[in-house]
């Protein structure tokens, strides 16, 4: 996927005004880890303010695509939900054309009653969510599940089914095999009666002046376990200024009327995060022209960690923190820094737009590289030495990842502790790798419980200021 280019703003400026109709006044690219437009249209006078979401790159193992979107739009603007109004899809560049909200994203500047008013608002549309008829999502073109399994898994299966087309192609990642096992020998029982309409990708909406303005991306709404959503809202929290969860999850019971299964949220926890490790393993071990590669490898560090925090939370036990080594470059580190200083050079020189986020996205890929020749001979011989002792011979390292995987293919329950504590090793040795050690990409906040017996705050120095992360804009 390249690059959008003003050719792209000036085919879509062509569609809009084809289909939607009215005059292009304005057209900018949003500088963003997928394409994006913001648009102006002047229409007998009047502003119509739009916004182009363009489609994910082809390689990331996503269920439902751009397209997709418009049945989840359509279901839920004629229940009369606030989303914004969706004029179509065009095909070059592929992009979903839609209103454009007004106001902000992120409840940190908001007083806390505005806070408080916003999310009581939410939880109320979240209820409207959860009365759309089954049967009114399954002539939308929704599976509805049949058994318990499928309103837990349904959604990771389908992203499987995605992801497992060039499996053969790719060697297999011990990561995402045992959290795919996991998933599957932990699965909830009885679960069916539970299932509704979810937006799954929950908590994401736009407000102004204490009021939603519209929700937003909605690309991960199917018929599941309304627990999905609160298993999101732990990850949201990261991102957005939530308050009290725990008083937020009491809420929720009172306006929605769900009953909130706090193990189901914690194994649907679990599931939410390796979504992000099974969905960009094909474009990690296969990029193309344009992948966000370390956007990508951001989502997987921090998704496989979040879910092996969950699986110990489950059991009980809490994992330990990898040391980080004092760095030692090797010869090449001149080339290295050189290429670092380089691309920040042109970076700093670039126009503002998406060439430019481009350009600054492999400036963060030569940053990790330079971190990995300061670290990776150390890290590597550790893991080596951990996987020894837990296969009882030191493999061969080109060997090493193929006899992991045959290993937890193998594995009773005997071991899951284990395994879960040397993969959380080796995904914290991947993390502390992708930037200096000042880098807030490194940050990693710990998910807030719903439990109300295990209620905590968050500071602000433990999540991510807006956008810092990238691919969380």
């Amino acid at each position: 996927m390249d690059a959008p280019t003003d050719e792209d703003g000036a085919r879509l400026a062509a569609w809009i005004e084809a289909t939607v109709g009215g005059r292009v006044t304005r057209i900018d690219r949003v500088p963003r880890w997928r394409p994006a437009w913001d648009v102006d249209v002047d229409v007998d006078g009047q502003l119509l303010p739009l916004h182009a979401r363009g489609e994910r790159e082809p390689r990331i193992a996503m269920p439902a695509r751009i397209a997709d979107e418009v049945a989840v739009h359509d279901l839920l603007e004629a229940h009369g939900l606030p989303v914004p109004h969706a004029y179509g899809i065009c095909d070059d560049p592929d992009a979903l054309v839609m209103d454009r909200l007004s106001g902000l994203v992120d409840l940190a500047g908001a007083t806390d009653d505005e806070r408080d008013r916003v999310l009581e608002e939410y939880l109320e549309l979240l209820a409207r969510i959860y009365a759309i008829p089954l049967a009114a999502a399954a002539a939308a073109g929704f599976p509805v599940p049949t058994d318990s399994a499928g309103a837990e898994l349904g959604f990771l299966r389908r992203m499987e089914a995605v992801a497992d087309r060039d499996a053969d192609a790719r060697p297999a990642d011990p990561v995402e095999v045992f959290l795919r096992r996991w998933l599957r020998d932990h699965v909830p029982q009885d679960r069916l009666p539970a299932a509704r309409f979810i937006t799954y990708d929950s908590f994401q909406f736009m407000f102004d002046e204490g009021r939603i303005t519209g929700l937003l991306d909605l690309e991960h709404a199917h018929v599941g376990d309304p627990m999905m959503d609160l298993a999101a809202l732990r990850i949201r929290d990261t991102l957005k200024s939530l308050g009290d969860l725990s008083a937020l999850t009491t809420r929720y019971e009172a306006v929605t009327g769900v009953f909130v299964d706090h193990d189901v949220v914690e194994y649907q926890t679990v599931l939410y995060n390796a979504l992000s490790v099974v969905s960009v393993a094909p474009p990690l071990a296969d990029p193309v022209p344009g992948t966000d590669w370390i956007s990508y490898l951001a989502w997987y560090v921090n998704g496989a960690r979040w879910a092996f925090e969950s699986i110990a939370e489950i059991g009980g036990y809490t994992l330990d923190t990898v040391e980080i080594p004092e760095a030692r470059p090797t010869r090449h580190a001149r080339a290295h820094r050189y290429l670092v200083d380089s691309l920040r050079s042109r970076s700093r020189d670039a126009p503002g737009d998406g060439a430019d986020y481009e350009l600054a996205g492999i400036g963060r890929l030569a940053s990790h590289l330079k971190r990995v020749d300061e670290l990776g001979a150390q890290f590597d011989a550790d893991e080596l030495a951990e996987l020894a002792n837990l296969l009882g011979h030191r493999p061969d390292p080109v060997d090493a990842d193929a006899e992991l995987v045959a290993y937890i293919e193998a594995a009773g329950p005997d071991v899951e502790e284990a395994l879960v504590r040397m993969l959380d090793a080796r995904v914290q040795r991947q993390h502390f790798t992708m930037a200096s050690p000042r880098s807030l990409m490194l940050r990693h906040p710990a998910l807030r419980s719903l439990r109300p017996d295990q209620a905590t705050a968050r500071t602000a120095h433990e999540s991510w200021p807006t956008g810092a992360i990238p691919g969380t804009r």
